[in-house]
């Protein structure tokens, strides 16, 4: 079995190891009797390693006696990433990146990582672009590969925030290919949902989305990227786009195309759209004014000025390229 290690510098953040640890180790059956993989720890000598919570681990290795084979290296977060031991892994872990070695970093680690110029050349995430910066300094010359995500896998490296121990752990057994994508989703989902919502009897429809015929889909995809923020990966040839933003999705659709796909032939307003919105919520109400002459500033079609209703909403609409309402609004005054 390869040895997947893990640095662990007092004091460690106990939770950033966890749930890598057991999906290596066992699966949705029990403890693994075939693993490809076995879990070690070094330590910056062969000392027992207190973590943040005053536990305690005894190293299998210390950072100079570690083997120069091992299948990842995984850099666990905490607050001693600023210690001298912490130089003496430089070379180690260059050393496995050059050979196309796993390496991940959570937390603190991560920002390590950004110190010492090892995430130059990769899309990566950690506690902030402003953290990675401040540990960073000059070192760091990659803001523009700062990815704003919980967990992020570029080639052979694994990065994460101090609050994403699942989606590290994730990333990583997907990158060691414990298991298939689809088990490792469930060990996954099954940790962040919870035993009592997976078990509970499951609807007959979940919503899925809100789909806009359009006239343009690259007119309509700039319009919803620039004025409000949706992200997408559309190549600007095929029909479909999904565009989302955070949790929120909606997909568009050329009309020629869904007529010919369907075919039907349908009608379209020829003006503004009456019969749906796109609602949207800000902060506050100033916001909600902020927001409409933004929009407004990048082409929108101004439809309701922002006003405040009698029931506490402060509110205002515009239109899409199609003529589709969107709404903005709060109930938050300040």
């Amino acid at each position: 079995m390869k040895e997947v290690l893990y640095v662990l510098l007092p004091p460690y953040a106990d939770h950033e190891l966890a749930f890598l640890g057991v999906g290596i180790a066992s699966n949705e059956t029990g403890i693994r009797t075939d693993s490809q993989y076995v879990n070690k720890i070094v330590g910056p000598s062969l000392e027992p390693v207190a973590s943040i919570a005053g536990l305690r681990v005894l190293p299998d290795y210390s950072i100079k006696s570690m083997p120069q084979d091992f299948a990842a290296l995984v850099l666990i977060g905490g607050y001693g990433w600023n210690r001298p031991e912490a130089a003496l892994l430089s070379p180690i872990v260059a050393r496995a990146i050059e050979a196309g070695i796993l390496v991940g970093a959570i937390c603190n680690a991560a920002s390590w990582m950004a110190s010492q110029g090892f995430l130059n050349h990769v899309r990566h995430t950690g506690n902030g672009i402003d953290e990675l910066k401040r540990w960073g300094g000059e070192h760091y010359q990659n803001e523009v590969g700062y990815v704003d995500q919980q967990a992020v896998c570029d080639g052979h490296i694994v990065t994460a925030n101090g609050s994403a121990s699942l989606e590290f752990a994730r990333e990583m057994l997907k990158a060691l290919a414990t298991d298939s994508a689809e088990t490792i989703d469930r060990y996954y989902t099954f940790n962040k949902e919870g035993f009592v919502k997976l078990m509970a009897p499951r609807p007959r429809f979940f919503f899925n989305t809100i789909g806009l015929f359009t006239t343009s889909n690259a007119r309509t995809v700039a319009f919803y990227r620039d004025i409000f923020g949706f992200q997408t990966t559309w190549n600007g040839i095929d029909p479909n786009v999904e565009m989302t933003l955070g949790d929120s999705r909606i997909i568009l659709f050329p009309r020629k195309a869904f007529e010919e796909m369907t075919s039907h032939t349908y009608s379209y307003p020829s003006g503004l759209n009456g019969t749906m919105e796109v609602s949207f919520d800000v902060p506050c109400f100033a916001d909600v004014d902020k927001e409409y002459h933004r929009a407004i500033n990048l082409g929108a079609h101004p439809i309701f000025a922002p006003t405040t209703e009698p029931w506490g909403q402060r509110t205002c609409y515009v239109a899409d390229p199609d003529g589709n309402l969107i709404e903005i609004s709060s109930f938050t005054r300040e």
